[in-house]
């Protein structure tokens, strides 16, 4: 029988990697926390989301909505139902918008999250923006187009 060799790690290889994982983690380690760019992408596909309903509500009612979007967040709302339950030609937007949940249909942006600049964007019963088109929406690098003749809404 000939001699034993022990075999495993001396204590300096495992301080020395125990240091080396310390620094990857020190440099690395913040960029799997920073949560700017997910909430810019989360908040413009929400914001598309809910143009895409106040547009759904829009045709189904067959009455104008209208979506206020500024830098606190975004809102729908409808005219009031005139004599008969039929649609107000004129007036304030004061009646807000509901989901199917019953919650109003709005929203705010997280603190890191901020529309460059915001619009006011009217939806017919066709489904057609029925204001002057509106600008492009960006949140980040991401941006927010809606076609004013077919309201086809695009997140890029």
């Amino acid at each position: 029988m000939g001699p034993t060799t022990m075999r495993g790690f001396t204590v300096i290889e495992l301080v020395t990697c125990i240091i080396v994982l310390g620094l990857l983690a020190a440099l690395a380690g913040p960029r799997f926390v920073d949560t700017q760019s997910v909430n810019q992408l989360g908040y413009i596909n929400e914001l598309g989301a809910a143009l895409r309903y106040a547009e759904g509500v829009a045709v189904a009612t067959g009455c104008n909505v209208q979506v206020t979007i500024n830098a606190a967040g975004y809102t729908a709302r409808q005219r009031a139902l005139a004599a008969g339950n039929t649609c107000a030609a004129a007036g304030a937007y004061s009646l807000q918008v509901l989901r199917a949940d019953g919650s109003p249909l709005s929203g705010a942006p997280p603190s890191n999250a901020n529309i460059a600049a915001g619009g006011v964007i009217v939806f017919a019963a066709s489904g057609a923006v029925a204001n002057p088109p509106p600008p492009a929406l960006a949140v980040g690098t991401h941006t927010l187009t809606v076609d004013a003749v077919s309201g086809f809404i695009t997140v890029q």
